[in-house]
């Protein structure tokens, strides 16, 4: 165990740090239940309690968020219900307080080394978006065709198949019923005990499937059974009649025509009408089932005609996405994973009070493909925090190379100085010392439109700033 104070390595009986005289008894305590809630959502994930296995370890990692291999087993199950992002996230955070000896690098390197496999995780988040969408704005039809292709490409992903089944359920015909009760009983091996699914089910309780048993009917109260004799039929016991010869006789012969001659006229009468009947009414009812299958044809048709501008937008979007998470189309290239590695360690510089550091870290970050209102938030105060020393940081440095003082003392370097001044407006472009001296260095360089550039800015947007007085004097000493 690690001193939450010094993080110096301790014995987890011990009751104080030998190090820095941290108490640790509440913090073994805290320890010691995250590690138990660890072992109940491992034992509850062995048995496909999923739902149960993530509730234990969310509670176990808000005890303890540095129990990596709580994170990692989350990750895991949210992989095995097809959450592919809720997992990477997980283990890319695990990575972060763990960097090594850490399985998530593992989990991580499988998902990403297969590239094929990955486009397969992106289509079925996209076609899934795309039909939560759909079935959002009323279009049940075009959300079946996308799950379908979903389920297909990944099975055992929960939420998409539970979303099928609900859209057939709610088509309200019996056929649809049955595709739903498949897809909820084959998910349910998946995750045992989600209530979702089973409260699915439990809606298609008089669904039956092929090959189950009928359910059993439940009467007020049943008899105990009472042993009896079994049930004799009285044709199964009858004298045999002795074998006697009879004489010929024609009447058999008789019958037997009289029999054939009454079986034609019912024939004629009866029966060939009736089959003449049956047959035109199995040709009327094809050709009512053709002209519906027909019109139905018709109306998918049109349907898709009218929402292929939809779709091309919807298309375009989730391209726009997918190259976010790839990394591509985005101002810094930072893919999501990148970004939150970023994130985490500016998080980890501004907690150690390296707001510089920090800055330069949150720089990395794309803003933009941030999930999460907590990352977002996160981002916000860091960066508020930390641009402005950072800002002031690049700011020094760039006037003692200016100077040639600190660091640079004997040796003035402008163009060291301009570089490490557009650092400082990088990060605060209100910076108004910087922008006096990158005139000034413009100045020295002898690149007077751009010495006049900086200083005019100076003069017409920040009019209140202690640096006006001198952009002035400069702008008269190059001629304006």
């Amino acid at each position: 165990m690690n001193c939450p104070r010094c993080n110096a390595k301790v014995a987890f009986v011990k009751d104080q740090c030998d190090n820095c005289g941290q108490s640790l008894k509440n913090y073994r305590r805290i320890v010691s239940t995250s590690n138990i809630l660890y072992n109940k959502g491992l034992e509850q994930a062995k048995v496909r309690d999923l739902s149960g296995a993530i509730r234990s370890l969310r509670q176990s990692l808000e005890f303890n968020k540095l129990n990596t291999n709580a994170r990692n087993l989350l990750g895991v199950i949210y992989f095995e219900e097809g959450e592919i992002v809720s997992a990477l996230s997980e283990w890319v955070i695990s990575k972060h307080f763990q960097p090594q000896n850490n399985d998530a690098d593992k989990y991580i390197r499988q998902v990403q080394s297969n590239p094929n496999k990955l486009e397969m995780y992106n289509q079925t988040i996209k076609k899934y978006n795309s039909a939560l969408f759909s079935a959002q704005h009323g279009d049940g039809d075009m959300a079946i065709i996308q799950l379908k292709k979903v389920v297909n490409l990944n099975p055992k992903f929960v939420r998409a198949n539970q979303l099928l089944a609900l859209l057939y359920m709610m088509s309200g015909k019996r056929d649809d019923k049955v595709r739903a009760k498949k897809l909820l009983t084959s998910i349910s091996k998946v995750d045992v005990t989600n209530t979702t699914t089973i409260r699915y089910l439990k809606e298609l309780s008089d669904v039956q499937l092929k090959g189950e048993p009928a359910p059993k009917k439940v009467t007020a109260q049943e008899p105990e059974p009472r042993k009896v004799l079994p049930r004799v039929d009285v044709d199964a016991y009858k004298p045999i009649t002795p074998y006697k010869e009879e004489k010929p006789s024609i009447m058999p012969f008789i019958n037997i025509v009289v029999g054939v001659l009454i079986g034609m006229a019912l024939m004629g009468f009866l029966i060939i009408p009736h089959i003449e009947a049956n047959k035109s009414d199995k040709e009327n009812s094809e050709f009512k089932k053709y002209s519906e299958q027909k019109a139905s044809t018709d109306s998918d048709v049109s349907t898709l005609k009218n929402e292929k501008q939809k779709l091309e937008d919807e298309i375009k979007k989730l391209k726009e996405e997918n190259e976010a998470l790839a990394g591509d189309g985005s101002s810094n290239g930072s893919t999501l994973q990148v970004s939150y590695e970023n994130l985490l360690a500016a998080m980890e510089s501004y907690t150690a009070a390296d707001k510089v550091t920090a800055a330069k870290k949150l720089v990395k970050v794309n803003e933009e493909i941030l999930t999460g209102s907590k990352a977002k938030k996160v981002y916000e105060d860091i960066k508020e925090n930390t641009f402005g020393d950072a800002s002031k940081s690049y700011f020094e440095q760039g006037r003692d190379a200016y100077n040639g003082e600190g660091e640079y003392a004997g040796r003035k370097d402008y163009d060291k100085a301009i570089r490490l001044l557009q650092k400082s407006l990088d990060f605060d472009k209100d910076n108004t010392d910087s922008l006096y001296f990158m005139g000034r260095c413009y100045q020295q360089k002898s690149d007077v439109d751009k010495a006049k550039e900086y200083y005019n800015k100076i003069v017409d947007d920040y009019p209140q700033s202690g640096r006006v007085g001198e952009a002035n004097r400069r702008l008269r000493e190059l001629g304006e």
